[in-house]
């Protein structure tokens, strides 16, 4: 990937202008193009403008490496423990992410097996020339894996090829979308995050690209999911789609990241602190507070912050919403 997705005011910066002007200094020449009419900012560019303002706060300084297990209420403050740290705090922002590759079940079933499938995401692996998945990350990798092979490489995706500008709809991360999200009901919000949430997409360049590759033969795509069989007596892996089967060397799964919800530690500190929630989300008020001092930035503020919660946009948004916070959205 040379070229982020997201337009040039989506970074990690409190002002939305930040990297615009990082770019401007001298010493960034050579990362300072901004790509199409959404002025995409390199990879590069980004992270060097995510480190500077990571130098700029100590916020390095801050870090303490470690995997929480438990939060406990102690007095007035809460207890913070697991491998490798132990925190005392009057305030805790719960901002975990999501990192659990998102893998079937009939996939997890033949993995026990010995079947060579693994996900991208995951565990490290070679070169395969087969792929599950229709979204970014599929196209990039099909590209990577033929640019290094020299090799077809094989794509199965459940639906054609879905193009947009962003990985959401633009208009979630403005004002006007979150004054409407602010008036739905609960329901209503689990209902258009259930319709909403699992459309991979890639964006009109990468699309042309793939295209290309089509049309030369370097990469095949195979519409529908495959019925995927594996024989540990002979080793072969047999992928069926629509035409005829396919015997694999190995199938990689680019099928993106579980969703996030109030699970393992996150869920025994809710049911220790009673915090409420509602269809594995938190709810959080209009400062992104859960109680007693906990805060929830990132997937888990879905409920409160609407699709966007995933991403940068969404990350400007709940710090904007965070009690004595300066930061700016987009």
């Amino acid at each position: 990937m040379t070229s982020m997705r997201s337009p040039v005011s989506h970074h990690l910066g409190e002002d939305p202008s930040s990297l615009h002007h990082f770019l401007h200094r001298p010493e960034h020449k050579d990362v300072a193009s901004l790509a199409g009419i959404f002025r995409r900012p390199t990879y590069e560019a980004f992270l060097r403008h995510s480190q500077d303002v990571i130098d700029r706060h100590g916020l390095e300084d801050s870090m303490v490496c470690g995997r929480v297990g438990s939060v406990k209420p102690e007095g007035q403050h809460l207890l913070v423990q697991g491998e490798g740290v132990e925190l005392r705090t009057r305030r805790l922002l719960i901002a975990t992410g999501s990192n659990v590759p998102r893998v079937p079940a009939w996939a997890r079933k033949l993995q026990k097996d010995g079947a060579p499938i693994r996900h991208l995401f995951g565990s490290n692996g070679g070169w395969e020339r087969d792929l599950l998945g229709g979204g970014i990350s599929a196209v990039q990798r099909a590209l990577m894996v033929h640019r290094e092979t020299k090799k077809p490489v094989r794509i199965w995706m459940r639906r054609p090829i879905q193009v947009a500008d962003f990985d959401y709809d633009w208009t979630w991360g403005k004002h006007k979308f979150q004054a409407r999200w602010s008036k739905k009901t609960e329901h209503e919000k689990l209902e258009f995050l259930d319709r909403y949430m699992s459309r991979g997409s890639v964006p009109e360049g990468l699309a042309a690209r793939l295209r290309r590759s089509v049309r030369r033969g370097s990469i095949i795509v195979e519409l529908g999911t495959p019925t995927v069989e594996w024989d540990a007596k002979s080793e072969r892996l047999i992928l069926r789609g629509e035409r005829q089967p396919v015997e694999s060397s190995g199938l990689a799964l680019v099928t993106g990241l579980e969703r996030e919800s109030v699970s393992g530690w996150v869920k025994t500190t809710a049911d220790q602190l009673g915090l409420p929630t509602a269809g594995g989300l938190p709810r959080l008020d209009e400062q992104m507070h859960w109680g007693r001092g906990v805060y929830v930035s990132g997937p888990l503020a879905r409920l409160r912050l609407g699709p966007t919660s995933t991403n940068i946009v969404g990350g400007r948004w709940a710090a904007a919403k965070l009690p004595g916070v300066r930061m700016q959205p987009v």
